[in-house]
């Protein structure tokens, strides 16, 4: 017996060592440990908690000097987080039910909204309005993932039923009044994605019309990405970057009954 395993049966008696969870700081201070750990069998936390994480992290206000509440800041650890958020939904495949299952609706349409930026989808113009055919690969998928989600037909019928329990976050400090903001905000969230429903759909529909392969970001697209955004670019457009969706694929998940 090694010495690390006789202190450990020392300390737990006939217990087995449970290694130590791992936060997300050392993930931003060693950003290959993130892969290495979403890789392993079991990995604790699992992609969706580390999600949280991140995403908590990335989106703290700032106070400064003179302690006035400030917007989170844009910076290198900041986008750092929030890349490592795509990261660990890439790690998903950005399988759309295990996100909404483990991820609240404000988590997850900050997720999906640092998705389309990272895949240059063009700010301040309706999405309605872009033709994906012309776009790159992933930015058309990343387009297609939001309004899958955004149509809503879902996450708006869903929250029309008798309000469930919010999901514990990792604070449980003033719960009271976090529940309640995070209630105005999924309802602000609620509201945006009411109103554009129709577009959405307009926009899954026009996906039935194209009968090219799309490309979904993975970690290595992303890891490109954060290496060198002028370029990258370039590379995640290409045909042999990120994970193919076959056209028929897409379609199924667009229209499931087959219309």
């Amino acid at each position: 017996m090694s010495a690390e395993a006789a202190d450990c049966e020392a300390v737990s008696g006939s217990r087995p060592c449970t290694p130590p969870q791992a936060s997300w700081f050392e993930f931003l201070l060693d950003q290959s440990l993130l892969e290495q750990h979403l890789q392993g069998p079991h990995p604790d936390p699992s992609p969706v908690p580390l999600i949280v994480q991140f995403l908590e992290q990335a989106s703290k206000p700032s106070v400064n000097e003179q302690n006035q509440v400030q917007p989170p800041a844009d910076n290198r650890r900041n986008r750092t987080l929030k890349l490592m958020a795509l990261k660990a939904a890439a790690h998903l495949t950005w399988d759309l039910n295990l996100l909404e299952k483990g991820l609240t609706i404000p988590v997850l349409n900050m997720l999906l909204n640092e998705l389309l930026s990272a895949s240059r989808v063009p700010p301040g113009v309706k999405h309605v309005d872009l033709d994906l055919s012309t776009l790159p690969p992933t930015t058309a998928m990343a387009v297609l993932i939001y309004n899958r989600w955004s149509v809503a037909i879902r996450t708006i019928v869903l929250s029309s039923f008798p309000e469930k329990q919010t999901k514990p976050g990792p604070h449980q400090l003033n719960m009271m009044s976090l529940v309640q903001q995070e209630k105005e905000l999924t309802d602000n969230i609620l509201s945006v994605l009411r109103e554009q429903a129709a577009d959405s759909i307009t926009v899954l529909e026009g996906a039935l019309n194209i009968k090219k392969d799309f490309y979904i970001h993975t970690l290595r697209t992303l890891d490109l990405l954060a290496a060198d955004p002028s370029t990258a670019n370039g590379e995640t457009e290409s045909s042999t970057a990120g994970l193919r969706i076959s056209a028929n694929h897409l379609h199924r998940q667009v229209c499931p009954t087959g219309k």
